[in-house]
């Protein structure tokens, strides 16, 4: 059973940005699949890495999307970003040398995280135009 299902509740009518978010959510699921049926440390850095990696790419493409578009509220989305990056570099680094074998809680901190800012913060750029068809 996957820990968060998508839902067109989360889409920011961006399809690059909505796009990043499915996967965000796959990978979250499979970290929590993971975690919950006690694989190997190398298994689950694997995945906390691939999510790590994920949102940093993704947080890019959400700020230069902001910034092309002149975003009120970019400071505060963008320090959003750092403190989830630092928050996840922290449960890495603390994980590195014994990585939870069963869920400790970061699937749900991810999910529960990811699911706040996909409504109260990225739901505000529904309104950006999208980059991929606007005119020339």
């Amino acid at each position: 059973m996957a820990l968060i299902e998508w839902s067109e509740d989360f889409a920011v009518g961006i399809p690059e940005v909505d796009k990043d978010h499915q996967e965000l959510i796959e990978d979250i699921n499979g970290l929590y699949e993971q975690l919950g049926s006690g694989r190997d440390e190398l298994t689950v850095m694997d995945f906390l890495t691939a999510v790590y990696a994920e949102a940093r790419e993704h947080f890019i493409r959400e700020e230069e999307l902001m910034l092309e578009q002149d975003y009120q509220d970019y400071e505060d989305h963008k320090a959003e970003h750092e403190r989830f990056l630092e928050r996840m570099g922290e449960l890495m680094g603390e994980s590195q040398d014994d990585v939870p074998t069963e869920d400790g809680g970061i699937s749900l901190w991810l999910s529960h995280w990811l699911v706040n800012h996909f409504q109260v913060h990225d739901v505000r750029l529904h309104n950006l135009p999208d980059k991929n068809t606007k005119e020339p």
